[in-house]
């Protein structure tokens, strides 16, 4: 009878912690009696969550799949941490009696916190775009380690009467001893995991490792020598136009898209069939042509400029990838260790070849910070976005990107005046950011002094279409 007493008794107090923890994960206060601190409590609420940690993952890996015990430290790796910070947090309120209700209630909040990450993961799952998926687990990974840190800082305030003074310090040991910590772990394993199928890996990976495969790196070379030797030399007697289309990010095929369909819209529109290029970082097209890297944007380059008349022609060289907050364009091939590319370094391959006449059109989130350093008179710089600013439209499944949509696949299907187009395509581009609520990318332009003219005279002497 006392045994089935206690076990009762514990039932009650988990009853209690779990309405406490909701309290918690919540932000709002509760009493010192709402927590039932003991060592029963914490093994239970150990357990419950491994088993949730199991359940969400089985919900959002699916099935069949097994249990992989291997896991179990990472899935446990937050309990020691919580413990420490806890412990600090409650020394620093001179309440360090109170470490084990702190440890209890928060973990309590975690079960909660579980069921609410793995709600959103699942909605994130069947999203109809089908790339928006793994964006918004990585956000929810991030709101979920957040969120997680705050219920410790406010329940440790509320529970040890943390002094202002404390609650900063309190923050800074949440984040140095939780928060950090589970943001920088390596999350290669799960508890729930897919079956191994033999059948199936070959094949996945070879489309994965596909750049890295032997005979793959060794045709490289003759890919870009091949096309380099097939570009045709000018035209006499009139300017000519050559293009080079770079398409950096291998994850998304959207990238290869556009700088495909803008090579076909340029032979179409402007007569750049046999002098025009294109690099592409993409699994589909490894074997049939030459990746983007710096050599084979460089040498690509220095052909382009010395089949070209300096004073008459023009190259327009078009940019499309992901781009950062530092001023890099992503030249991006897993596994291979690509590095990206900076305007300096671009401008100074311009240089070398011997470019003068250039349009260049950088289509990425901060290509604003390519402007400044490209600038001067002989060149026309555009970029999808300022250089603190997003642009929009890197989905799998697209086309176009947003700012390609509306200048190449729009405004230069309706005027052959490349500023003339990208005047026309602002207005569209902004539409379309209001209409998904996202912040203005704020594309940017330069035109230099003598650039236009040769433009003018490109256009003048250029074969027209029927």
């Amino acid at each position: 009878m006392a045994d089935a007493t206690q076990d009762v008794s514990a039932r009650r107090g988990l009853l209690r912690n779990l309405r406490a923890g909701l309290r918690v994960v919540c932000f709002l206060g509760m009493r010192g009696t709402d927590v039932v601190a003991d060592w029963t409590q914490f093994a239970m609420l150990l357990v419950l969550s491994v088993l949730s940690t199991l359940v969400w993952q089985m919900a959002t890996v699916g099935w069949p799949g097994y249990v992989n015990l291997w896991a179990l430290p990472e899935t446990l790796f937050f309990v020691p941490l919580l413990c420490l910070a806890a412990w600090s947090m409650a020394a620093l309120g001179r309440r360090a009696d109170e470490t084990l209700a702190l440890v209890v209630s928060v973990m309590s909040a975690g079960l909660w916190l579980d069921a609410f990450i793995g709600l959103a993961t699942l909605v994130a799952d069947h999203l109809p775009a089908k790339d928006a998926g793994p964006w918004v687990r990585w956000i929810l990974f991030y709101v979920a380690v957040g969120w997680f840190v705050a219920c410790l800082v406010v329940a440790a305030s509320r529970r040890v009467a943390l002094a202002w003074p404390a609650r900063p310090l309190a923050t800074l040991l949440a984040v140095a001893v939780v928060g950090y910590p589970l943001l920088t772990i390596g999350h290669d394993r799960t508890l729930w995991t897919k079956p191994y199928e033999e059948s199936d890996a070959p094949a996945a990976r070879a489309d994965y490792d596909a750049v890295a495969r032997e005979d793959v790196l060794y045709l490289q070379p003759r890919l870009l020598e091949r096309d380099l030797a097939q570009l045709l030399p000018r035209q006499a007697g009139r300017p000519n136009l050559y293009l080079i289309g770079v398409a950096g990010y291998a994850d998304q095929d959207v990238f290869r898209r556009e700088v495909d369909a803008v090579d076909a819209l340029f032979a179409e529109r402007f007569g750049t069939r046999g002098r025009s290029l294109r690099l592409v970082n993409n699994r589909a097209t490894v074997r049939t042509t030459p990746i983007a890297t710096h050599t084979a944007l460089a040498e690509s380059l220095k052909r382009v400029g010395g089949l070209m008349d300096p004073e008459q022609d023009i190259l327009f060289l078009f940019l499309t990838s992901h781009g950062s907050k530092n001023g890099r364009f992503s030249l991006s091939f897993y596994p291979l260790h690509l590095t990206d590319l900076t305007a300096l370094e671009l401008r100074g391959m311009l240089d070398e070849a011997g470019i003068r006449n250039r349009v260049i059109v950088v289509s990425s989130c901060y290509s604003g910070g390519f402007v400044e350093p490209l600038k001067d008179d002989d060149t026309l710089v555009m970029t999808a976005s300022s250089r603190d600013r997003n642009s929009f439209g890197c989905s799998n499944e697209a086309d176009f990107t947003y700012f390609g949509k509306a200048y190449f696949d729009e405004a230069l299907r309706a005027t052959d005046s490349f500023t003339e187009a990208f005047a026309r395509a602002l207005p569209v581009i902004a539409a379309r950011e209001r209409k998904d609520d996202y912040k203005p990318s704020q594309p940017q332009s330069f035109v230099g002094a003598r650039i236009e003219a040769k433009l003018a005279a490109w256009r003048e002497g250029r074969p027209k279409n029927p």
